[in-house]
């Protein structure tokens, strides 16, 4: 029988009696545990041995004795069975503590900086087993991707969606501007010496305004900027052995700034940076989700960046 057939002819119930007779290896009892007749034990059995094209147990005395193949095949099967109970267990009553539960959240790279050192650490503490996947947010496909959920919880900038996508403000940043201890402008700061320094600019695409460029020239302001890189920490590193300026949400700044380069207030008054959390509305039923949900939308409020 092919492999093909061989899963079409399968059923839980046939793992679950072949589970009870590795454990018992007695039908009768087996017949007990499940709270089943012997004869359907019997013929769960039989048709087990049928798919599989091998005996499984031989009787010996009042023993059912497992085969050279059960016992390859009984680890597998078992192991299986066991993630299927801690997946419906998880699903009605999610333990952060004991859950293996995996999660992908999609964000763009320059706000991984700001995100994943703080709720590592965290889930270090209080979910050590559970796994987090960052990966890169592809924004057209983003329902969807949320929809089949090839991801689980979007970062993004806020903006305009419609349901089912649902949302919450995760962190408010204002701006600063990072750069070398030993940079001139250090104390001299202000809008017309920030517009002709040097600055360097992080975004994911090769042309374009970043997001405070687009906020600079909402107050009709534009700032040059000779160079461009895919990360905040490239960038950093660029500042603290040049004296180009680097313009960024104070969350990075706060987890790039050493002791090379400062921070400090961006010269110009722009809107705070809100950075929102997204998820799709119809799995809001499940547990883990919203608990990771939650634990998020907490600890960046906690952080005095969401203020």
């Amino acid at each position: 029988m092919s492999k093909q057939r061989q899963f079409e002819k399968l059923d839980l119930n046939l793992l679950k009696v072949f589970e009870a007779l590795w454990q018992h290896k007695n039908m009768t009892r087996v017949a007990e545990a499940l709270h089943i007749t012997p004869s359907a034990v019997s013929h769960a059995m039989r048709r087990f041995r049928d798919i599989l094209g091998d005996p499984l147990f031989v009787k010996e005395k009042q023993s059912m004795l497992p085969t050279a193949a059960c016992e390859r095949l009984a680890p597998t099967i078992l192991q299986a069975l066991s993630n299927i109970r801690k997946a419906l267990g998880e699903f009605s009553n999610f333990n952060p503590a004991h859950s293996h539960q995996r999660f992908v959240i999609a964000m763009q790279e320059s706000l991984e900086l700001g995100v994943l050192p703080t709720l590592l650490a965290r889930l270090e503490k209080e979910a050590p087993n559970v796994e987090v996947v960052s990966t890169r947010l592809h924004r057209d496909t983003m329902l969807s991707d949320l929809s089949n959920r090839s991801l689980h919880l979007v970062i993004d900038i806020g903006r305009a969606v419609a349901a089912p996508i649902s949302h919450s403000l995760l962190r408010r940043d204002t701006y600063r501007v990072l750069m070398n201890k030993n940079n001139p402008l250090v104390t001299t700061l202000d809008k017309r010496r920030y517009l002709a320094a040097r600055h360097i600019t992080v975004s994911n695409r090769a042309k374009g305004a970043s997001v405070e460029e687009i906020a600079l020239q909402q107050l009709g302001v534009s700032r040059p900027s000779l160079w461009r890189c895919q990360n905040y920490r490239a960038a950093a590193d660029v500042v603290s052995s040049t004296h180009a300026l680097l313009t960024l949400p104070g969350s990075v700044a706060d987890a790039v700034v050493d002791d090379n380069v400062i921070s400090t207030k961006l010269p110009y008054g722009l809107p705070a940076l809100e950075t929102h959390l997204y998820w799709h509305s119809q799995h809001e039923g499940e547990p883990g989700l919203m608990w990771l949900k939650d634990l998020m939308l907490h600890l960046f409020a906690e952080s005095g960046h969401g203020k």
